[in-house]
């Protein structure tokens, strides 16, 4: 059967191409200026900062398809830095996200604001933020869970920006992390409302942020992982100067899956 110009599968996006980030977060940053945006921008922050502002070290970079927001406002990360994919983010440096134009093993904390979410290559961007991170660094990553009311609004409708993009489940998320040496910790999730655009609508509903809240229910319309890198923890043998072997010093790694490789290999 042909369907009408210009209409999309309902169960069959994921096969269609996506747009870079660099032609589509100009639309995505109009939509998070919208009361409904605006909204989801506000809890966002309060979940998040809090998160940011317990983890240390001497460079911090966040990369977000939002405008002025900034993660790391209450960081005591003196060297904190923006990175952007499209030009017209004010104080932000142009990059590609597939490509970061940075050492690795040089950033303490990588915020990433629905980077995977809008990314024609999310497994790509992961890599690389995964990559920049130095062993113990922090990951904070949000993103829309497509198992709540606003991610059905996602599905079943196409005329905002912010329903074009990946559906990526937290528990996916974080599988990927685990093959990237990323060690996800707790999931918070915020937004239970339902996805409404007149901030008195919205207000209306706000028993249902509460409820959400109170029985930490997994329904929220956005998800936050907080991961660290895990690196390899040394283990100091001791000597036995009257065996025929002379042990040394044996790295023991923490990663369960270099540890599960190391197994698999010795048979």
């Amino acid at each position: 059967m042909d369907r009408e110009p210009g209409r999309r599968p309902l169960f069959n996006r994921g096969a269609e191409q996506m747009l870079p980030l660099a032609q589509t977060c100009a639309e995505l940053g109009d939509w998070f200026e919208s009361s409904l945006g605006q909204e989801i921008l506000t809890q966002q922050l309060a979940l998040a900062q809090p998160l940011v502002e317990g983890l240390f070290g001497y460079h911090l970079m966040q990369a977000s398809v939002a405008r002025q927001v900034d993660f790391a406002a209450c960081s005591r990360i003196n060297h904190r830095f923006q990175l952007s994919p499209c030009a017209e983010r004010g104080g932000a440096a142009l990059v590609e996200f597939e490509q970061l134009p940075l050492p690795s093993e040089s950033i303490d904390v990588a915020v990433l604001h629905h980077m995977l979410d809008f990314s024609p290559q999310p497994h790509q961007v992961l890599r690389e933020a995964a990559r920049v991170l130095i062993p113990g660094g922090h990951m904070v990553l949000i993103g829309f869970n497509p198992f709540s009311l606003l991610g059905l609004s996602r599905i079943f409708r196409s005329s905002s920006p912010y329903q074009k993009g990946n559906q990526l489940r937290a528990a996916r998320v974080a599988d990927w992390m685990n093959l990237l040496d990323l060690q996800a910790g707790p999931v918070e999730r915020g937004f239970f409302r339902l996805p409404l655009q007149h901030a008195d609508l919205l207000a209306r509903t706000v028993w249902m942020e509460r409820m959400g809240t109170r029985w930490h229910l997994p329904l929220g319309g956005f998800y936050i992982i907080v991961a660290r890198k895990e690196v390899a923890r040394m283990r100091a043998i001791k000597l036995n100067w009257h065996g025929e072997k002379k042990p040394a010093l044996g790295a023991v790694p923490s990663s369960p899956r270099v540890a599960a490789r190391g197994r698999h290999h010795k048979r």
